[in-house]
């Protein structure tokens, strides 16, 4: 059941990645079917997974920052993941952040889309699947 786990979830972080870059948007159901998959691991740790995962994001959300399908999502993701590999998945996320503003910065043919807003859920891709196989 694992292995059905670990497809379900990549392979709905990878669709959500790919249409948020296609339409800016995160679809609800990909974040329902994500979290159905947590249910195959379901804890304690689930639940605060969600929370501590969700917790920036809705902030964020609630002050505009962003929109309110990022939040879904990383509580979806905190749920199938739990809290050790949410903190794990969220310190890649701050490094991948981190390093595509900064290549923005430098790069002179990325400048024009430092300035743009972009799309968050390819960084939850490439954070938290590493973190899910940790």
């Amino acid at each position: 059941m694992r292995w059905m786990q670990a497809l379900v979830f990549c392979g709905g972080l990878i669709y959500a990645a790919v249409d948020d870059l296609k339409t800016r948007t995160v679809s609800d159901i990909v974040c329902i079917i994500i979290a159905l998959a947590g249910l195959v691991t379901i804890s304690p740790a689930s639940l605060l997974g969600a929370l501590l995962a969700m917790l920036p994001f809705y902030l964020c959300a609630g002050l505009g920052l962003m929109g309110g399908g990022d939040w879904r999502l990383a509580a979806a993701v905190g749920f199938v993941l739990g809290v050790d590999r949410v903190i794990t998945g969220l310190c890649f996320m701050a490094v991948a952040l981190l390093l595509a503003s900064f290549a923005m910065r430098v790069v002179p043919a990325l400048r024009k889309g430092a300035t743009a807003k972009q799309p968050l859920v390819p960084y939850f891709a490439v954070a938290f699947i590493p973190a899910y196989f940790i």
